[in-house]
């Protein structure tokens, strides 16, 4: 018979680590910023895969994105902050896959290649 004690230590190995749950909520707000941009949005149901999301418009355009958190660093002889770079697998580049990057404090979003270059 379990204790109380075993199922909330069950329960507690089964939840997401800080940087799974960091990524789902990357990938809320860029469904999120998709949404408001007019975009239908549709999320994979398995976990692991080459995209976060696939959006498509009214136009027919279809996009296939990658969330990634926002990281900056300052690279040796500069003075500012610039974005790191998170490059694609080859499945992703094979795709047409484009990398959102979210800032988790403001919830921008910054798509690279940006959408209006198709």
């Amino acid at each position: 018979m379990r204790t109380a004690s075993q199922t909330a230590s069950d329960q507690e190995s089964t939840l997401p680590d800080y940087r799974q749950q960091q990524g789902q909520i990357c990938e809320t707000i860029l469904t999120e910023w998709l949404l408001r941009q007019g975009y239908y949005v549709c999320r994979p149901l398995a976990a692991q895969g080459p995209v976060d999301c696939v959006a498509y418009n009214d136009d027919g355009q279809i996009l296939l994105l990658d969330a990634k958190q926002e990281n900056r660093r300052v690279n040796p002889g500069r003075k500012i902050a610039t974005r790191v770079h998170r490059p694609l697998t080859a499945l992703q580049k094979s795709l047409g896959v484009r990398v959102a990057y979210i800032d988790l404090s403001t919830r921008d979003v910054h798509v690279v290649p940006p959408i209006d270059e198709t």
